[in-house]
């Protein structure tokens, strides 16, 4: 329902309060839970992502205060207003829930005194109930919220330099508890990913858009820019308030890519109507597509990300300080130039090119480290993305039965010296690599669980997997996972190859002598495979363990790779799968033989635990100026009093070990063999000599990193006869 018109705001609440069917609705409610409707536990959700008093980015309290006089007028009077501290409280003064809540113009009761609680989801917490094949299993969150009996999201109309809009959807992740909601909802898990899970697990019965005034533009939220749009939107499902808020936009309502993962999944209601007025506002301007365009490439960069927020943000310095003083000087700089680059062409141009900069620099940085450092890179979380519901025993072992054909014709081709077999079946690769294990089976088979041989092959970089079904033994024979590997053959990441996404049904049977695992591709999300499928077969042969990988593969080509067409040149694609095939399963032979042995053979770092404290990563900006701090504690009070002397020095000059009060200089006597005091050793003290064996431990230990990497593709090179 669209409320639209010049007039009091009071009258546009109600007039799409009745007509989206709001009392109706609470009513039925009441009834099915047999409950009075003073009784019904009532949670409203509003949007307290300001950083002014008054600011058009924050749903107006005075509105929130309205809607809960009428639930009180209709009888529904055990209503809770609730919010969660978000990552801004890490790095802005006056952030809680409370304090927030006061500042911005909640007065804890009503025009009509009503009084009324706020409560911080970040409290109270039980778990969550999440299925293992959700982006939030294992994740907690407030009593208050899933004991409500009927949750509404009150949002504010407002523009999203990222999403290109922000209403319900985006309001309703902030009912997560984690403080650091951007670390851990946005660039661990994935905004989308985690508002599908409470859309499907803590459904919202109701959403209303504070419209009345509204905020466009392209810097969104971040500068808010406040036009009068008189209007509320209302609806008894979210993903359709949303979606008719954006249609009021003039925007797709697909461009939000955390709406779009929602719709997708779940859809509009059937058979919906939409009444009032859909024509866009007038003088609305929405985000540019080079800001959306922009903002989304720099953000895959976490830390650049989490640095630029409290720069860019505008605020009140008065009521919401930044905690660190270099914060603050630089968005005193910053925010004001960046706040309006609808109006300002050099601000606009200048936050696209530094926006696309970083994302430049940080594919670089990421190239580097998938070629020479993988320990650097992130270990991927995500979902399933699959429904099992839709998926029956027989399916998982149908799989062994559409594999077999495949095993059977690449396993009468001749092996090469280094144990592979391939060759082409529509467009793909099939291919069998074997090894020989020095380890005995049941040594083997007890320490290499093969159901998890997929998390054991090479550049496995993160994923789920989600056990269906287990044998008498405990054993799982029936699984679901999605994996992630690094870009293969690695070097196709200098042409912006990407992540190797897949998800796959598995089947795996156990004998006395032999245990195989079979998997098939379902789907791929980033469409990086059209093949991913493949058998493990561990074999008793007298004090070893024969271990054998037979697949399909197809993955997805970088364009470069695409126009060169390696099929017109078959002389050297072979001798590019070779070598690519021969070294992944080489080192998937390695990882195995390592996991029997009982050593850790995972890539990449994880994300901070949310459980351990701090609950998130330190800032970088604070992380930087922990790390200066203690260079100055090690160098000393006067380092750079110091660092400048030794700039001024000549070669050879010798440094005074001390100045005394009256200027004069004082020099450590000559050494015995007559040589002079060299700055190597009278201008370094005691500390600048421990920070310059830091730096030094820094690069021997970059250079150790590079060395082991290189000799790994040396050994590889020289034991392949080459």
């Amino acid at each position: 329902m669209i409320a639209d018109g010049i007039g009091d705001p009071a009258r546009l609440l109600a007039r799409a309060l009745e007509e989206a069917g709001l009392w109706d609705d609470l009513r039925q409610t009441a009834a099915t839970a047999v409950t009075d409707p003073a009784s019904l536990r009532i949670v409203v959700r509003p949007e307290f992502g300001a950083f002014a008093p008054g600011s058009p980015a924050a749903t107006d309290p005075a509105l929130v205060e309205l809607l809960i006089d009428f639930l009180h007028g209709a009888g529904f009077t055990n209503v809770t207003i609730v919010a969660a501290r978000d990552s801004s409280a890490l790095w802005a003064e006056n952030r809680d829930v409370l304090v927030l809540a006061d500042l911005l113009g909640y007065r804890f009761a009503t025009e009509q005194g009503r009084t009324y609680e706020i409560v911080d989801l970040g409290e109270d917490l039980v778990p969550g109930g999440f299925p293992n094949a959700a982006a939030l299993r294992g994740s907690s969150i407030a009593r208050t919220w899933v004991e409500a009996q009927y949750r509404i999201v009150f949002t504010k109309n407002r523009t999203d330099e990222l999403n290109g809009y922000a209403l319900c959807l985006d309001s309703l992740v902030g009912v997560l508890p984690l403080e650091d909601k951007d670390y851990h909802y946005r660039y661990r898990l994935g905004t989308g990913e985690v508002a599908l899970d409470l859309l499907r697990d803590t459904p919202v019965q109701f959403a209303i858009i504070d419209a009345i005034v509204s905020v466009h533009g392209s810097a969104g939220s971040r500068a808010p820019i406040a036009i009068e749009t008189g209007t509320v939107i209302a609806s008894r499902d979210l993903l359709l308030a949303d979606y008719t808020g954006a249609a009021k936009m003039g925007v797709d309502p697909y461009a939000s890519l955390v709406n779009a993962r929602a719709l997708r999944a779940l859809g509009l209601p059937k058979r919906f109507r939409i009444d009032g007025n859909l024509a866009p506002y007038t003088t609305w301007h929405n985000v540019h597509p080079l800001i959306v365009d922009s903002t989304r490439k720099r953000d895959t960069w976490v830390a650049a990300g989490r640095t630029l927020k409290p720069w860019l943000q505008s605020l009140d310095h008065e009521l919401f300080p930044l905690k660190n003083p270099a914060d603050e000087k630089l968005n005193r700089v910053l925010a004001p130039y960046f706040g309006k680059p609808d109006e300002n062409p050099l601000a606009f141009w200048a936050l696209v090119a530094f926006n696309y900069g970083l994302t430049g620099v940080y594919r670089n940085l990421e190239s580097y480290r998938t070629l020479f450092h993988k320990d650097g890179l992130r270990r991927r979380e995500a979902p399933l993305g699959l429904d099992l519901a839709g998926f029956s025993l027989a399916d998982y072992r149908q799989v062994a039965d559409d594999l077999q054909p495949i095993a059977a014709l690449v396993g009468s081709l001749p092996q090469d010296a280094n144990g592979l077999r391939w060759r082409h079946l529509d467009e793909a690769i099939v291919f069998e690599f074997a090894r020989f294990i020095p380890v005995a089976f049941e040594e083997f088979t007890a320490k290499v669980d093969i159901s998890r041989t997929i998390q054991f092959m090479n550049d496995y970089i993160g994923g789920v997997a989600v056990p269906v079904a287990h044998n008498e033994a405990g054993q799982v024979t029936h699984q679901a996972e999605r994996n992630f590997y690094l870009p293969q053959p690695n070097y196709l990441v200098l042409y912006q190859g990407d992540v190797i996404d897949v998800t796959k049904l598995e089947y795996a049977t156990y004998g006395s002598d032999e245990q195989r695992m079979f998997w098939k591709t379902i789907k791929s999300e980033n469409g990086s495979a059209r093949f991913d499928d493949g058998i493990v077969t561990f074999t008793r042969a007298d004090a070893a363990t024969r271990v054998s990988i037979c697949g399909r593969q197809l993955f997805t080509l970088p364009p470069f790779w695409q126009v060169v067409n390696l099929d017109l040149a078959p002389e050297l694609k072979s001798i590019l799968v070779t070598d690519a095939y021969t070294t992944f399963f080489r080192r998937t032979m390695a990882n195995l033989e390592a996991v029997a042995e009982g050593r850790d053979i995972r890539i990449g770092r994880p994300w901070h635990d949310p459980a351990a404290a701090p609950g998130t990563e330190e800032l970088p900006i604070d992380r930087l100026a922990s790390s200066l701090t203690r260079l100055k504690e090690t160098l000393g009070e006067d380092w750079l009093g110091r660092a400048k002397d030794l700039l001024r020095l000549k070669p050879g000059q010798a440094m005074p070990v001390v100045v005394d009060a009256d200027g004069f200089q004082h020099f450590k006597a000559l050494a015995a063999h007559g040589g002079g005091v060299h700055i190597a050793d009278a201008a370094l003290s005691s500390g600048m000599k421990a920070g310059a064996s830091e730096v030094a431990r820094i690069w021997r230990d970059l250079a150790e990193a590079l060395y082991k990497d290189f000799a790994m593709v040396a050994r590889d090179w020289t034991s392949s006869g080459r």
